[in-house]
């Protein structure tokens, strides 16, 4: 087999339920955080989606999934880092579970749902609470987990036997150990602030992590909702090639030029 050349960046300015310029069956991996609804400072950026509401948010979340699901190759993963939210609707305070709603569309869609992983962020405090203190029974579970979910598109991915690439790509037995079990406690979150705060940015961790777990070398790896492009430095740096789909056109021209950057040196692998 040949192996495979220098990875490549490419970045498209583009809606994620559309993913302009991706073929079908074209990507191995997809690693994304979408905006969150029902979170304040994605409000903006859905009802430009025409999403005013919670249904109607994941509405146009689920037909970028069901582009994912297009333009995945047979055995491809989805990996979906969502966080549920806390907010007052017209029923009054309550949990708004994204991640349920982002699991069923993807069953929807036609993925297989796989074990999903537990991002428990070791910087929020661990004593905090909601409510009403040490009088119950009217305070709430401190929202201190998000949510990983994982999906195939089909059955699993076949292999040559003895395939260099997927040889190459090994991981140790600690790191499969920490990696695969459901609970992540050591990923640290990163401060939200300046551009953060809009595009929402995961530490590069998750996404590093999550590309060694479900690609090989030479893979191609697409975030959908590319943000500041965290996903795909990472996948460059992996030896897997990365496409980033970005519908804000200031932030799409960002990472145009960060990617050009990139592209001159080789990937590490």
């Amino acid at each position: 087999m040949t192996p495979p050349g220098p990875p490549t960046i490419r970045t498209v300015e583009g809606d994620a339920r559309e993913l302009p310029g991706v073929r079908p069956a074209s990507v191995e991996l997809v690693v994304t955080s979408p905006p969150y609804p029902m979170i304040p400072q994605w409000d903006e950026s859905f009802r430009a989606w025409g999403a005013p509401d919670f249904p109607a948010m994941h509405g146009r979340l689920a037909e970028a999934w069901a582009a994912c699901h297009r333009v995945l190759v047979p055995g491809g993963i989805l990996a979906v880092n969502i966080g549920d939210a806390l907010r007052s609707g017209p029923e009054g305070f309550r949990l708004w579970p994204n991640h349920v709603e982002v699991a069923r569309a993807c069953e929807s869609a036609g993925f297989r749902p796989l074990p999903y992983i537990l991002w428990k962020k070791p910087t929020n405090k661990p004593n905090a609470f909601l409510g009403s203190g040490f009088l119950p029974p009217n305070a709430y579970v401190t929202l201190d987990c998000e949510f990983i979910l994982l999906f195939r598109r089909g059955p699993l991915r076949a292999f040559p036997r003895s395939d260099p690439r997927r040889s190459a790509s090994r991981y140790t037995k600690a790191e499969r150990d920490r990696w695969f079990s459901q609970i992540w406690t050591d990923v640290r979150g990163i401060r939200q602030a300046g551009a953060g705060r809009r595009t929402g940015a995961f530490p590069p961790e998750i996404p590093r992590r999550l590309i060694r777990m479900f690609s090989v070398v030479g893979d191609t790896v697409l975030d959908p909702f590319a943000g500041t492009g965290t996903t795909l430095w990472e996948a460059n740096a992996l030896g897997r090639n990365a496409i980033g789909v970005e519908i804000d056109p200031a932030l799409a021209a960002v990472l145009r030029t960060e990617a050009s950057v990139r592209s001159t040196g080789p990937g590490r692998t």
